[in-house]
């Protein structure tokens, strides 16, 4: 939460649910939040898009632009765009979406993976030429929030949502992610922020201006969580911040205090801050009139009615000082947001000063650990014989050994051509391998470009696979990866990594390499992946046994079209 207190409602009670999701889940976000449209047009934005009627009807590939409410809803998969048809406002991403006409609006959810929400809340709510420290701070946050948001799992079909795209809860943009971005997420994978055996409840605001707020001033039933207590901040202080100004009618005052219930004199002549917090923000507001009569509002719900009404940077904070002026209510005040919890200013300078992300973290949200479950302490790196090795627990002698030795296997069958530094990581649960790869949870190991990511130990060994026969076969994609030209096929890397393994030929199916391709890219079952695998092995041993090892490296380092057998 950037802007505004909306979302504090959220945090009233945490979930057994969220405490054991493995660090990581399917988040639910309403879209066009701010301004719900009343007509959209939802049209494919790439291959694979399907749309149905209902949750439970027959799913069709989308190929024509729908509209609503012509239709009244409709439930979608896979890359999409939906478009507010008088705003022009266009939300377009891959996942799983469910849009429901609701009265005169349209209503729209949009389910992804925690990881691909959190990549979207840093484009949203970052700087482009943020340092890498204060963009992983903001991930562990972003994180953070998400996870401790509702997590009911109602059926397929419900418009449940668990946060919004508004800074009401956090901004997002869905656009390509960034590479600073998509580095500060991977690398942080999983890791939330915990207090003692819990999640964190946090916030954060663009400025603080020099000191944060308590999180008590603004809701009280926040009161006592001691990590989110007002600090003075010296990192947001060594930046200069402009200060702002704000004029807002007093007959769009008056207007306001009707919607939302205060009883403020109807000839306002004065206003001022009655009350201020420990640090020094407007905490009530007094309104009186000619005649002597007062009425007390709440500054941050002032600020807010003002940002719903006129936008949210109408009032950037509550710091201010208030009078009235030629039936305006005149405001001048400094920082950005309600300045509770992280101040993304004072982060920016802490990592630009060098403090690390843990370091950031700490400071704003004393007390707290990351972590991605309550045991382990987040993600530790080793180096280890020209190797990286993330954890979150310390590593055995023997993973040790075997990770060594499955490389220096791979180099002795497939020599890179250039000096690599392999990157193995070890994930503490299924989720978070699947967030971190975008891998279904049956996959066992994903590899990209020079880096390994592996499913628990625990994982291996119920499906009766070795570590170390991972490893070397994960390596080898590693040592092919490193030689292979982007318009290299997939299948003949695959298939090269199959042979190279020196498994066992066997009764492939007969698949085309177009087809073989297309199971490999997006298989729905282990049974369809192990088919693609075969296949593209079994093209690829007939290449070898015909060329040569070294003709069908030069196709793979070139990019040339291998022959198809």
């Amino acid at each position: 939460m950037k802007q505004t207190g909306m979302a504090v409602l959220l945090y009233a009670a945490l979930s057994c649910h969220a405490q054991q999701d493995g660090g990581g889940r399917e988040v639910r976000i309403a879209l066009f939040s701010a301004a719900p449209p009343r007509a959209v047009m939802v049209t494919a934005a790439g291959p694979g898009a399907w749309w149905a009627r209902c949750g439970t009807c027959a799913r069709q590939p989308l190929t024509v632009a729908l509209h609503m409410p012509a239709v009244s809803e409709i439930v979608a998969g896979g890359p999409l765009s939906v478009r507010d048809e008088a705003g022009g406002q266009v939300r377009s991403a891959n996942g799983k979406w469910h849009l429901r006409a609701d009265g005169e609006t349209i209503r729209t959810v949009l389910t992804l993976p925690s990881e691909r929400y959190v990549s979207a809340v840093l484009m949203g709510e970052t700087l482009p030429d943020e340092p890498l420290g204060s963009l992983r701070a903001m991930a562990v946050v972003a994180r953070t929030f998400a996870m401790t948001s509702p997590a009911s799992r109602e059926h397929e079909g419900t418009m449940e949502s668990d946060v919004c795209d508004s800074t009401a809860c956090q901004a997002m943009k869905l656009s390509p992610v960034s590479g600073a971005v998509g580095e500060a997420v991977r690398s942080t994978a999983g890791e939330t922020l915990w207090f003692h055996s819990q999640r964190a409840q946090v916030f954060f605001s663009a400025t603080c201006g020099g000191i944060t707020e308590s999180a008590g001033a603004i809701w009280p039933m926040l009161a006592k969580l001691p990590y989110l207590r007002s600090v003075p901040d010296p990192y947001c202080s060594r930046v200069t911040h402009a200060s702002w100004h704000a004029e807002v009618p007093l007959a769009s005052v008056q207007k306001l205090a009707a919607m939302e219930g205060w009883h403020v004199p109807a000839h306002i002549v004065t206003a001022s801050v009655a009350e201020r917090t420990a640090s020094q923000r407007a905490h009530t507001i007094v309104f009186s009139d000619s005649r002597g009569e007062r009425a007390f509002v709440s500054a941050p719900a002032l600020r807010l009615a003002v940002g719903r009404a006129l936008g949210w940077d109408s009032v950037r904070s509550d710091a201010y000082d208030l009078r009235v002026r030629d039936g305006l209510l005149v405001f001048d005040g400094h920082g950005h947001g309600h300045g509770v919890g992280l101040c993304q200013q004072g982060a920016i300078e802490m990592a630009r000063l060098g403090k690390t992300y843990r370091e950031i973290l700490a400071f704003y949200f004393l007390g707290t650990a990351v972590r991605i479950t309550p045991a382990d302490t987040g993600w530790q790196r080793t180096s280890e014989g020209g190797l990286t090795l993330i954890s979150t627990a310390s590593l055995t002698q023997n993973q040790l050994h075997e990770t060594a030795e499955a490389w220096a296997w791979a180099q002795a069958r497939f020599p890179a051509q250039h000096p690599i530094t392999p990157v193995v990581v070890f994930t503490p649960t299924t989720e978070v391998f699947r967030q971190r790869t975008s891998q279904p949870g049956w996959q066992l190991a994903s590899t990209s470009g020079s880096t390994v990511v592996l499913q628990p130990g625990t994982v291996l060994a119920a499906n009766r696979v070795s570590l170390l026969s991972t490893l070397r076969h994960e390596m080898l994609h590693v040592a092919v990866e490193a030689g292979a030209n982007a318009g290299a096929p997939l299948w003949l890397r695959e298939g090269l990594v199959e042979v190279l393994a020196g498994d066992a030929a066997s009764a492939a199916p007969v698949l085309s390499p177009t087809e073989t391709e297309r199971l490999l890219q997006n298989s729905g079952s282990r049974r369809e992946s192990q088919s693609a695998h075969q296949a593209a092995g079994a093209r690829t041993r007939r290449l070898v046994e015909r060329y040569g090892l070294a003709m069908v490296r030069d196709w793979l380092n070139s990019g040339v079209s291998a022959p198809s057998d």
